[in-house]
């Protein structure tokens, strides 16, 4: 039964109560609402008398004018699974393992990934680009920003691809392409790491069936590295470094290689977190996610007062953006040069190293080394080094020759040989 009755807008409505189905509609005349009314009324007789050929030929315009998709399932008509019956059918035969084992290609020859969905069927459709902002959203560790944009170095290479259709073979061929841009070992075992942690979640969460990360091996070079300044080099790298263009490269050079601390941490220091009266710095954010006490030395001490400011200011802020770190890479450069220490491997003729790089990471590397050959135990070593584990320091602890032959001589006076 169809009702068209004014309204005080001078619009008329229409309303239809049929079947147990009520539609209503605002029309600018009483002969558009009547039209509609009447049309709606047919339709709703008409609709299931049709056959499953005759749903099967209608279009999407013919399905809208005869009152839309939402008036067939009041009719008790569901066109998307006429439509796609067959591969319903298909896709409902299939187990939850068969499901979760289906390949991008397969789920697209099968109806594509909506068709699953409304079929209220679990796949493994999502993109890695997807996949990763659910890791993101679930990052509670500290560096949230950094991890979001190490993260997004691997969208740029497979962001859009879907999870599961990335194999070893894409991994192994952008790993391979980094080392023959000259990316050292070091860096890119740093971004596989973020990968495979990308890797970890979607396994735990079964978007993937392995982590393919690891199955990508990159020799790391750093267990083999221990460079040491001779004391000759150390004084002679002190002194390019008062000279500098920087006048802070000094202060900075000082404090690493008497406390040790990364280089993250010292640039990350402000005015506020130095406790002159103590002697010491507080570190509030470190690498391994804990506070920790840097102790001063009194040169350091004097080389700060040096420099002090109050307030809460970087004590190595840039000169453009106050609220950023410094860049000092090419003071860092051009004290090397001073100090004629390379910072570029020196190799034998055969190709060999004969003299490994200096980087400022050997800064901390060398204070670990000098508390070992000043007979400090590991522990000590490992507290003031921040490390979290014995095995870490154990890494950075370097013994020359004379240190290793002193202590075999005290051993054989201790057995009385």
């Amino acid at each position: 039964m169809a009702y068209i009755r004014p309204l005080a807008n001078g619009n008329f409505r229409a309303d239809v109560r049929l079947k147990g189905i009520t539609k209503n509609k605002t029309f600018s005349t009483e002969k558009l609402a009547q039209t509609w009314a009447d049309s709606i009324e047919r339709n709703i007789k008409a609709i299931p008398l049709m056959s499953s050929a005759q749903l099967l030929e209608i279009t999407e315009a013919d399905i809208e004018s005869m009152g839309g998709e939402e008036l067939f399932k009041q009719l008790g008509i569901d066109l998307f699974a006429i439509r796609h019956c067959a591969k319903l059918e298909a896709i409902n035969a299939l187990s939850k393992k068969e499901l979760l084992q289906l390949t991008p290609q397969e789920i697209e020859r099968m109806g594509g990934a909506d068709l699953f969905i409304k079929a209220g069927k679990r796949i493994r459709y999502k993109t890695f680009r997807e996949v990763c902002d659910e890791y993101l959203s679930r990052w509670g560790k500290k560096d949230y920003k950094g991890q979001m944009q190490r993260v997004d170095y691997w969208c740029q290479f497979f962001g859009d691809r879907i999870m599961t259709d990335i194999d070893i073979f894409d991994l192994r061929e952008h790993v391979d392409d980094m080392i023959d841009a000259g990316d050292r070992a070091t860096t890119i075992n740093r971004k596989k790491a973020v990968l495979s942690s990308v890797y970890k979640f979607a396994l735990s969460r079964g978007y993937v069936d392995e982590n393919l990360v690891r199955s990508v091996v990159v020799d790391d070079d750093t267990k083999r590295r221990d460079r040491v300044l001779s004391d000759q080099e150390r004084q002679r790298l002190i002194k390019a470094c008062q000279v500098s263009h920087w006048d802070k490269l000094y202060l900075l050079v000082l404090m690493a290689m008497t406390t040790g601390a990364r280089k993250g941490e010292l640039m990350s220091l402000r005015w506020n977190d130095i406790n002159f009266k103590d002697g010491t710095a507080f570190l509030g954010d470190t690498k391994n996610g804990t506070s920790r006490e840097l102790y001063l030395a009194l040169v350091v001490i004097a080389e700060l007062k040096c420099h002090q400011e109050i307030g809460t200011g970087l004590i190595f802020p840039s000169l453009e953006l106050p609220e950023q770190p410094m860049d000092f890479r090419a003071a860092w450069r051009n004290a090397l040069k001073a100090a004629n220490i390379s910072d570029k491997d020196v190799l034998n003729t055969d190709g060999s190293v004969k003299l490994e790089r200096f980087t400022f990471h050997c800064l901390r590397h060398g204070f670990c080394s000098a508390l070992s050959d000043a007979g400090k135990e590991i522990n000590q070593i490992a507290k003031l080094a921040g490390h979290k584990s014995i095995q870490t320091t154990m890494r950075y602890i370097h013994q020359g020759r004379d240190q290793k032959r002193q202590i075999v001589n005290e051993l054989a006076q201790a057995f009385n040989l």
